[in-house]
Protein backbone atom coordinates (compact mmCIF):
# COMPACT_ATOMS: atom_id res chain seq x y z
CA UNK A 1 0.00 0.00 0.00
CA UNK A 2 1.44 3.38 -0.97
CA UNK A 3 1.51 6.22 1.55
CA UNK A 4 -0.62 9.29 0.92
CA UNK A 5 1.47 12.26 2.09
CA UNK A 6 0.04 15.47 3.49
CA UNK A 7 1.35 18.46 5.38
CA UNK A 8 1.22 18.08 9.16
CA UNK A 9 -0.18 20.81 11.42
CA UNK A 10 1.25 19.41 14.68
CA UNK A 11 4.56 17.93 15.75
CA UNK A 12 5.11 14.44 14.36
CA UNK A 13 5.52 12.92 17.84
CA UNK A 14 2.14 14.26 18.95
CA UNK A 15 3.62 16.25 21.84
CA UNK A 16 2.10 19.64 22.69
CA UNK A 17 3.93 22.72 21.58
CA UNK A 18 3.28 26.43 21.67
CA UNK A 19 5.23 26.92 18.49
CA UNK A 20 3.57 26.26 15.11
CA UNK A 21 4.86 23.18 13.41
CA UNK A 22 6.86 23.93 10.28
CA UNK A 23 6.29 21.42 7.43
CA UNK A 24 9.42 19.77 6.03
CA UNK A 25 11.14 21.33 3.07
CA UNK A 26 9.96 20.26 -0.41
CA UNK A 27 12.98 18.01 -0.84
CA UNK A 28 11.47 15.71 1.81
CA UNK A 29 8.53 15.08 -0.49
CA UNK A 30 10.94 14.18 -3.25
CA UNK A 31 12.53 11.69 -0.89
CA UNK A 32 9.10 10.23 -0.12
CA UNK A 33 8.46 9.83 -3.83
CA UNK A 34 11.73 7.98 -4.09
CA UNK A 35 10.59 5.75 -1.23
CA UNK A 36 7.36 5.00 -3.08
CA UNK A 37 9.28 4.09 -6.21
CA UNK A 38 11.69 1.87 -4.34
CA UNK A 39 8.80 0.06 -2.63
CA UNK A 40 7.17 -0.51 -6.01
CA UNK A 41 10.47 -1.79 -7.36
CA UNK A 42 10.77 -4.19 -4.44
CA UNK A 43 7.20 -5.38 -5.01
CA UNK A 44 7.95 -6.00 -8.67
CA UNK A 45 11.08 -7.92 -7.75
CA UNK A 46 9.07 -10.00 -5.27
CA UNK A 47 6.52 -10.86 -7.94
CA UNK A 48 9.28 -11.83 -10.35
CA UNK A 49 10.91 -14.08 -7.76
CA UNK A 50 8.07 -15.75 -5.96
CA UNK A 51 4.52 -15.07 -7.13
CA UNK A 52 4.50 -16.52 -10.63
CA UNK A 53 5.19 -19.89 -12.23
CA UNK A 54 8.81 -19.94 -13.29
CA UNK A 55 9.66 -23.53 -14.14
CA UNK A 56 8.54 -26.04 -16.74
CA UNK A 57 8.07 -28.54 -13.92
CA UNK A 58 5.42 -26.34 -12.27
CA UNK A 59 3.61 -25.85 -15.57
CA UNK A 60 3.65 -29.60 -16.18
CA UNK A 61 2.40 -30.22 -12.64
CA UNK A 62 -0.56 -27.89 -13.24
CA UNK A 63 -1.30 -29.54 -16.60
CA UNK A 64 -1.37 -32.97 -14.98
CA UNK A 65 -3.66 -31.95 -12.12
CA UNK A 66 -6.56 -33.73 -13.81
CA UNK A 67 -5.77 -36.91 -15.71
CA UNK A 68 -7.45 -37.88 -18.97
CA UNK A 69 -9.23 -41.18 -19.51
CA UNK A 70 -9.22 -43.57 -22.49
CA UNK A 71 -11.91 -41.61 -24.35
CA UNK A 72 -9.89 -38.39 -24.29
CA UNK A 73 -6.72 -40.31 -25.17
CA UNK A 74 -8.49 -41.81 -28.20
CA UNK A 75 -9.70 -38.36 -29.28
CA UNK A 76 -6.12 -37.10 -29.07
CA UNK A 77 -4.91 -39.96 -31.26
CA UNK A 78 -7.55 -39.05 -33.83
CA UNK A 79 -6.37 -35.44 -33.67
CA UNK A 80 -2.78 -36.51 -34.38
CA UNK A 81 -3.94 -38.54 -37.36
CA UNK A 82 -5.69 -35.58 -39.03
CA UNK A 83 -3.23 -32.88 -37.98
CA UNK A 84 -5.42 -31.14 -35.39
CA UNK A 85 -3.87 -29.61 -32.26
CA UNK A 86 -6.37 -30.17 -29.41
CA UNK A 87 -6.67 -28.25 -26.18
CA UNK A 88 -4.23 -29.32 -23.47
CA UNK A 89 -5.37 -31.44 -20.49
CA UNK A 90 -4.95 -28.52 -18.08
CA UNK A 91 -6.94 -26.13 -20.25
CA UNK A 92 -9.54 -28.83 -20.90
CA UNK A 93 -10.05 -29.38 -17.18
CA UNK A 94 -10.44 -25.62 -16.77
CA UNK A 95 -13.17 -25.62 -19.42
CA UNK A 96 -14.98 -28.43 -17.63
CA UNK A 97 -14.69 -26.59 -14.32
CA UNK A 98 -16.03 -23.34 -15.79
CA UNK A 99 -18.99 -25.11 -17.40
CA UNK A 100 -19.79 -26.79 -14.10
CA UNK A 101 -19.33 -23.63 -12.01
CA UNK A 102 -21.97 -21.72 -13.97
CA UNK A 103 -24.31 -24.70 -14.35
CA UNK A 104 -24.06 -24.57 -18.13
CA UNK A 105 -26.91 -26.13 -20.07
CA UNK A 106 -26.21 -24.61 -23.49
CA UNK A 107 -22.65 -24.25 -24.81
CA UNK A 108 -21.48 -23.14 -28.25
CA UNK A 109 -18.05 -24.10 -29.56
CA UNK A 110 -16.22 -22.79 -32.61
CA UNK A 111 -13.62 -25.36 -33.62
CA UNK A 112 -14.79 -28.92 -33.01
CA UNK A 113 -11.54 -30.70 -33.83
CA UNK A 114 -11.89 -34.36 -32.93
CA UNK A 115 -13.92 -33.71 -29.79
CA UNK A 116 -11.30 -33.24 -27.08
CA UNK A 117 -12.55 -29.83 -25.90
CA UNK A 118 -16.15 -30.85 -26.54
CA UNK A 119 -15.83 -33.89 -24.29
CA UNK A 120 -14.34 -31.80 -21.50
CA UNK A 121 -17.23 -29.34 -21.89
CA UNK A 122 -19.90 -32.04 -21.90
CA UNK A 123 -18.49 -33.47 -18.69
CA UNK A 124 -18.86 -30.11 -16.97
CA UNK A 125 -22.33 -29.31 -18.26
CA UNK A 126 -25.61 -30.04 -16.52
CA UNK A 127 -27.34 -33.37 -17.32
CA UNK A 128 -29.36 -32.86 -20.46
CA UNK A 129 -27.31 -29.85 -21.54
CA UNK A 130 -26.58 -29.45 -25.25
CA UNK A 131 -23.23 -28.69 -26.90
CA UNK A 132 -23.42 -26.92 -30.27
CA UNK A 133 -20.09 -27.30 -32.07
CA UNK A 134 -19.10 -25.69 -35.36
CA UNK A 135 -16.21 -26.72 -37.60
CA UNK A 136 -15.34 -26.15 -41.24
CA UNK A 137 -14.14 -29.75 -41.66
CA UNK A 138 -16.91 -32.35 -41.81
CA UNK A 139 -14.35 -35.13 -41.32
CA UNK A 140 -13.26 -33.63 -38.02
CA UNK A 141 -16.85 -33.60 -36.88
CA UNK A 142 -17.30 -37.21 -37.89
CA UNK A 143 -14.40 -38.10 -35.61
CA UNK A 144 -15.81 -35.91 -32.83
CA UNK A 145 -19.10 -37.77 -33.12
CA UNK A 146 -17.16 -41.01 -32.59
CA UNK A 147 -15.57 -39.48 -29.50
CA UNK A 148 -18.87 -38.40 -27.95
CA UNK A 149 -20.64 -41.63 -28.82
CA UNK A 150 -17.85 -43.79 -27.40
CA UNK A 151 -18.06 -41.76 -24.19
CA UNK A 152 -21.79 -42.67 -24.07
CA UNK A 153 -23.29 -39.26 -24.74
CA UNK A 154 -26.67 -39.51 -26.42
CA UNK A 155 -27.03 -37.87 -29.86
CA UNK A 156 -29.38 -35.23 -28.46
CA UNK A 157 -26.58 -33.97 -26.18
CA UNK A 158 -24.54 -32.55 -29.05
CA UNK A 159 -25.31 -30.70 -32.27
CA UNK A 160 -22.54 -30.63 -34.88
CA UNK A 161 -22.70 -27.96 -37.59
CA UNK A 162 -20.30 -28.01 -40.54
CA UNK A 163 -19.36 -24.51 -41.64
CA UNK A 164 -17.16 -21.48 -41.02
CA UNK A 165 -17.54 -19.90 -37.61
CA UNK A 166 -18.47 -16.44 -38.90
CA UNK A 167 -21.05 -17.95 -41.26
CA UNK A 168 -22.75 -19.98 -38.53
CA UNK A 169 -22.55 -17.73 -35.48
CA UNK A 170 -24.94 -15.06 -36.83
CA UNK A 171 -27.59 -17.79 -37.13
CA UNK A 172 -27.34 -18.85 -33.48
CA UNK A 173 -29.76 -17.55 -30.86
CA UNK A 174 -29.15 -14.24 -29.06
CA UNK A 175 -28.52 -14.72 -25.30
CA UNK A 176 -28.98 -18.43 -25.89
CA UNK A 177 -25.77 -19.79 -24.40
CA UNK A 178 -24.22 -20.06 -20.97
CA UNK A 179 -20.71 -20.44 -22.36
CA UNK A 180 -19.14 -19.82 -25.77
CA UNK A 181 -15.76 -21.45 -26.44
CA UNK A 182 -13.70 -20.08 -29.33
CA UNK A 183 -10.90 -22.08 -30.93
CA UNK A 184 -11.24 -21.34 -34.63
CA UNK A 185 -9.39 -19.07 -37.06
CA UNK A 186 -7.15 -16.84 -34.94
CA UNK A 187 -7.31 -13.94 -37.41
CA UNK A 188 -11.08 -13.84 -36.82
CA UNK A 189 -10.90 -13.67 -33.03
CA UNK A 190 -12.00 -10.03 -32.93
CA UNK A 191 -15.13 -10.81 -34.94
CA UNK A 192 -15.76 -13.92 -32.83
CA UNK A 193 -15.77 -11.73 -29.73
CA UNK A 194 -18.54 -9.46 -30.95
CA UNK A 195 -20.64 -12.43 -32.01
CA UNK A 196 -20.01 -14.17 -28.69
CA UNK A 197 -21.10 -11.11 -26.69
CA UNK A 198 -24.40 -11.31 -28.55
CA UNK A 199 -24.76 -15.07 -28.04
CA UNK A 200 -23.92 -15.43 -24.36
CA UNK A 201 -26.45 -14.67 -21.63
CA UNK A 202 -25.71 -12.04 -18.96
CA UNK A 203 -23.41 -13.67 -16.45
CA UNK A 204 -22.27 -16.21 -19.03
CA UNK A 205 -18.71 -16.88 -20.12
CA UNK A 206 -16.71 -16.33 -23.32
CA UNK A 207 -13.52 -18.40 -23.50
CA UNK A 208 -10.74 -18.08 -26.08
CA UNK A 209 -8.13 -20.81 -26.53
CA UNK A 210 -4.55 -20.03 -27.66
CA UNK A 211 -4.66 -16.67 -25.87
CA UNK A 212 -0.87 -16.75 -25.46
CA UNK A 213 -0.28 -18.29 -28.90
CA UNK A 214 2.95 -20.24 -28.42
CA UNK A 215 4.51 -17.45 -26.30
CA UNK A 216 4.15 -14.96 -29.17
CA UNK A 217 1.42 -12.69 -27.76
CA UNK A 218 3.62 -11.46 -24.91
CA UNK A 219 6.45 -10.63 -27.33
CA UNK A 220 5.77 -7.21 -28.93
CA UNK A 221 8.19 -7.97 -31.77
CA UNK A 222 5.83 -10.70 -33.02
CA UNK A 223 3.37 -9.01 -35.39
CA UNK A 224 2.08 -11.73 -37.69
CA UNK A 225 -1.67 -11.58 -38.38
CA UNK A 226 -2.62 -14.36 -35.95
CA UNK A 227 -0.56 -13.00 -33.06
CA UNK A 228 -1.73 -9.43 -33.65
CA UNK A 229 -5.38 -10.48 -33.76
CA UNK A 230 -5.12 -12.43 -30.50
CA UNK A 231 -3.18 -9.63 -28.80
CA UNK A 232 -5.87 -7.13 -29.86
CA UNK A 233 -8.62 -9.32 -28.38
CA UNK A 234 -6.76 -9.76 -25.09
CA UNK A 235 -6.36 -5.98 -24.81
CA UNK A 236 -9.94 -5.27 -25.88
CA UNK A 237 -11.42 -7.71 -23.38
CA UNK A 238 -9.40 -6.21 -20.53
CA UNK A 239 -10.82 -2.72 -21.19
CA UNK A 240 -14.38 -3.57 -22.29
CA UNK A 241 -16.88 -2.26 -19.73
CA UNK A 242 -19.27 -5.09 -20.63
CA UNK A 243 -16.84 -7.77 -19.49
CA UNK A 244 -14.90 -9.06 -16.48
CA UNK A 245 -11.90 -11.12 -17.53
CA UNK A 246 -8.96 -13.28 -16.50
CA UNK A 247 -6.07 -14.69 -18.54
CA UNK A 248 -5.09 -18.20 -17.42
CA UNK A 249 -1.63 -19.60 -18.28
CA UNK A 250 -2.87 -23.14 -18.90
CA UNK A 251 -2.14 -24.95 -22.14
CA UNK A 252 -1.57 -22.27 -24.78
CA UNK A 253 -3.45 -19.72 -22.66
CA UNK A 254 -7.15 -19.36 -21.88
CA UNK A 255 -8.78 -15.93 -21.96
CA UNK A 256 -12.01 -16.04 -19.92
CA UNK A 257 -14.49 -13.16 -20.00
CA UNK A 258 -17.80 -12.90 -18.19
CA UNK A 259 -20.60 -10.80 -19.67
CA UNK A 260 -21.68 -8.53 -16.85
CA UNK A 261 -25.42 -8.42 -16.05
Amino acid sequence: MFLHLRERTEPPDGSPSNRPYTPPAPRSFVAASTVRRSRADRLGAHIDRGAVITTAASLAFAEDHQSEDDHLAAARRRADEVGVVPISPGAGSALSFLASAIGARAVAEIGTGTGVSGLWLLRGMQPGGVLTSVDLEAEHQRLARETFTAAEYAPQRFRLIAGAGLDVMPRLTDDGYDLVFLDGDKVEYGEYLEQAVRLVRPGGLIVFDNALWHDRVADPSQRDPETSAIRDVVKHVSTDDRLRSVLLPLGDGLLVAQLLP
